[in-house]
C-alpha cells in the first residue's frame, strides 16, 4: 500500500514474536527500551507519562485505566484527563515519585523524558519505556500501538484504527507527491528557529508521508567532545534555500514559555521566496505524537498545509 508496508509488518510480527516468547495467564513479557520486561497482560492501574501511549489508550477505549499522568502542560486534545479522576503525576521531567506510589499502578508507561528515574520508577510497579524510535517513526509507533492492544485485550480495535491510519498516510503520500513542494522542518526555542532535520518529525514529515526535503539529510555524526552546530533558520537563510513551506514546531509554546512572534521573519522575504510559514501544533508535534490520535492529527496538519 505504500514503501513502508513491509517495515511496518515486520515491526508488528516482532512485537507479537516479543510477547509470546514468555507468558503465563496473568503475566506477560515484553521487549522494551532493548530490556525485556515482565508485565501484566491485563493491567487494571496505569500511571502513563507517555502522551503518545495515553492518546492511544484512550482511542482503544481504555483511558479509565489511566489513574495517573503528567497534568500540567497535558496536550489540548487530552484535557479530558483534567477533569477526572486521574492524578497528577508531577511535570514529565521531574515525575512525583510519592505520588505514583500511592497510586499502586499495576503498570507505568515512560518515554526519554523520564529515563532517568526508570531504575526508581521500576521499584513501585513495571516499567514500560515506549519512546519512539526518530528513525523509524512508523514502524515504533505501530509496534507500541500494537503491544497496547494486546496488554489491554483490544488487539482487533488497534487493527482496524492502524488499517485506518495506513489507508490514510497513503493518501497524504499522493497529496504530498502531487503537491511538489519541497520543505524544512525547524523547532523554535527562546526566540531561536533551527533546522531539525534527523529529529522525528523530520521523519514524520519526509520519510513517511514522503514530502520532499529542500535540505538533504546529512549523517549526523556523535562525537563526545563536540556537538553537531545548529543551523539557524532565519531571513538568509530562507532567502537563500527558498523552501515552499518551512515547518515550525515550537517548543517554548509547548511547555508554557514565549511563542515565536509572527513578525519572526520578514514578510517581503516570505513573499520573494515563495516560502509559507506552518505553525504546527506544539502540543501534539513536542510533546505528545507517535500515538493513534496525535498521528492521526499530525497527518492532517501536513496534508492541509500542502492544499
Amino acid at each position: 500500500m505504500f514503501k513502508n508496508k513491509k517495515l511496518i509488518l515486520s515491526g508488528i510480527a516482532a512485537i507479537m514474536l516479543s510477547i509470546t516468547g514468555c507468558q503465563t495467564s496473568n503475566l506477560i513479557t515484553v521487549e522494551s527500551n532493548n530490556q525485556s520486561v515482565v508485565v501484566p497482560k491485563s493491567p487494571k492501574k496505569i500511571v502513563v507519562m507517555n502522551y503518545g501511549s495515553l492518546d492511544t489508550l484512550d482511542a482503544l477505549g481504555k483511558g479509565s485505566l489511566v489513574v495517573g499522568t503528567s497534568l500540567p502542560v497535558i496536550p489540548t486534545y487530552l484535557q479530558q484527563y483534567k477533569n477526572t479522576n486521574v492524578a497528577d503525576t508531577g511535570s514529565m521531567k521531574a515525575p512525583n515519585l510519592e505520588t505514583i506510589k500511592q497510586l499502586k499502578p499495576d503498570l507505568i508507561i515512560i518515554d526519554g523524558r523520564q529515563a532517568s528515574k526508570y531504575e526508581e520508577l521500576t521499584k513501585i510497579a513495571p516499567v514500560l519505556n515506549l519512546s519512539i524510535d526518530a528513525k523509524n517513526y512508523l514502524q515504533s509507533t505501530q509496534e507500541h500501538i500494537n503491544l497496547l492492544g494486546e496488554l489491554t485485550n483490544t488487539q482487533e480495535t488497534a487493527n482496524v484504527l492502524i488499517q485506518s491510519l495506513q489507508n490514510k498516510i497513503s493518501q497524504a503520500q499522493t497529496e504530498a507527491q502531487k503537491s511538489n513542494k519541497k520543505a524544512i522542518v525547524a523547532i523554535h526555542n527562546d526566540g531561536k528557529v533551527i533546522l531539525i532535520n534527523n529529529s522525528s518529525s523530520a521523519t514524520l514529515i519526509h520519510d513517511v508521508l514522503n514530502v520532499s526535503r529542500a535540505v538533504p539529510l546529512t549523517q549526523v555524526i556523535m562525537n563526545s567532545k563536540e556537538k553537531p552546530k545548529p543551523t539557524f533558520i532565519d531571513n538568509q537563510y530562507i532567502a537563500t534555500i527558498k523552501p515552499d513551506i518551512v515547518y515550525i514546531v515550537d517548543r517554548s509554546k509547548a511547555i508554557g514559555n514565549q511563542a515565536m512572534t509572527n513578525d519572526y521573519f520578514d514578510a517581503k522575504v516570505l513573499k520573494k521566496s515563495k516560502t509559507k510559514i506552518v505553525n504546527l501544533s506544539a502540543d501534539i508535534w513536542y510533546l505528545s505524537g507517535g500515538g493513534l490520535e496525535s498521528l492521526d492529527r499530525q497527518i492532517d496538519e501536513v496534508v492541509d498545509s500542502l492544499k
